[in-house]
């Protein structure tokens, strides 16, 4: 597998866990006014879906860096044939 599929693959996966996140508030949890969320009243514990977002982000940066060096992050990307 190259790292185009495994980039895109974590696409899915982060696209999912938002949606895990929007189920969270759907099941219960609230927003307080500091912006954190509550969810004594939900089944799924949202420390979950947020380590695994933040921690997909990275990976994908690394593959990024591992891919195309630390410049790569900011250089203009060919078009598309």
């Amino acid at each position: 597998m190259n790292s185009n599929a495994v980039h895109n693959i974590l696409n899915v996966i982060i696209a999912l866990l938002a949606l895990a996140t929007a189920i969270l508030l759907a099941t219960g949890c609230t927003t307080l006014a500091g912006g954190d969320l509550e969810c004594s009243g939900s089944f799924i514990d949202p420390t979950y879906t947020t380590t695994v977002i933040a921690a997909l982000g990275v990976f994908k940066t690394v593959i990024n860096i591992a891919r195309d060096g630390l410049s790569g992050l900011v250089k203009k990307q060919p078009p598309v044939q």
